[in-house]
This record gives structure tokens, sequence and C-alpha cells, in this order.
């Protein structure tokens, strides 16, 4: 038999080096499946684009506070209007939160009395475990809990420790994504007019 020759502009091309088009397809989709991947990660853990959460930002008027104390009462931000009020997102297992509060109540001690208050709102756990952390610690501001996070969703917090210094016409001051130290929070309470109280 005769060996049949392909006609020109038949032949097949030689295989070129690099990449082809099934394997750049197999790129293409992976890359935009981990960038998915990571959208919802981002989503869920710092609530990106979550309408739930609102916008919270300096300027703002706070979100509502309305939580059950540790002896049962009930606690309320709006009983706190014409104060200054640093709302402290916080757990007992954290340890950035931990560090920080000896800080905060420093700076309470120095300026109770007078505007300033802290009201400190724990994340998803029991008066059971918080009451007996807070006393040994003699912590002495007011203490909330926040135990289905619904407050801590509305705040956009889905990191702790945060806090948010509200000004006495109950709007956001200034917030802290992460610990604050003691002489950051005291520059944002002297802008907002609070001295130390004298003894």
């Amino acid at each position: 038999m005769t060996a049949i020759e392909p006609a020109d502009g038949d032949a097949a091309a030689p295989p070129r080096p690099g990449w082809n088009s099934g394997r750049l397809l197999t790129l293409v989709v992976a890359i935009l499946f981990v960038a998915g991947v990571g959208f919802v990660i981002a989503r869920a853990t710092f609530g990106v684009g979550s309408g739930a959460s609102g916008v919270v930002a300096v300027g703002h008027t706070a979100p509502t506070i309305v939580l059950p104390g540790l002896n049962g009462q009930t606690v309320k931000l709006s009983d706190l209007r014409g104060k200054v009020v640093l709302v402290n997102f916080w757990a007992t297992w954290c340890p950035p939160c931990q560090a920080e509060m000896p800080e905060l109540q420093s700076v309470y001690q120095a300026r109770q009395g007078g505007v300033f208050v802290i009201l400190g709102v724990d994340q998803a756990e029991s008066a059971d475990i918080v009451r007996p952390y807070v006393d040994q610690r003699h912590f002495s501001w007011t203490f909330a809990l926040d135990q289905n996070t619904d407050v801590s969703r509305a705040y956009g917090v889905y990191g702790i420790p945060q806090s948010f210094l509200v000004d006495q016409q109950g709007r956001i001051a200034y917030i802290w994504k992460g610990p604050l130290s003691r002489s950051e929070l005291e520059q944002q309470l002297t802008l907002l007019g609070v001295k130390t109280q004298t003894r």
C-alpha cells in the first residue's frame, strides 16, 4: 500500500511547549474557586458584604444595646445618654482582652464619678462564667451578656477585643479594632472633654 501524504495545510502542527488551552482553563477555574472560598470565609469571619451587621462608623449613632447584666438587671446603652461610654466587646477566654482590661480599669478609676463609663459586652458566655472572672480581678465597670451575639453583629464585631467610644449625644466617636492602650483611650477622652477626677 502507498502511504497517503497529508495535503498542504492539513499537516498537524507540532506540539508547542508551555500552557495549552486545557491547562489554562483548569488554572482559571482553580483561581476562581480559591477566590470564591476566600470571599465566603471573609464574609463569615468579618461580615464582608453582610447587610445584617449594618455599617458602624465614626459619626454614626451607636446601635441599640439592651442586654442582661451579671445580676439579672437589664443594661441599656440609652440609659447612659449624656455620658461618654466605652463599649468594649470581650470574652473571658480572649488573651488580648485579658491584657487590656487592667488598662481599662486604671482609666476608669482615674476618671470615674464624672461623665465617663465603661460597658463591657461579653460575647456568648453565661453569667456563671463571667461573674467570677470579673469579681476575682476587681473590675468595677458595668458588664452585660451578649449570649446570642445579636448586639455584636449589630456593631459588626467578628473579632475581639473591639471597642467603640460613644459620645454624650450617642454617636460613635472612635473605634478600636483590636486591643486599646491606656494612652490611646486617655487621648480620645481628653478630646471629648473628659477630665481626670481630682481626689
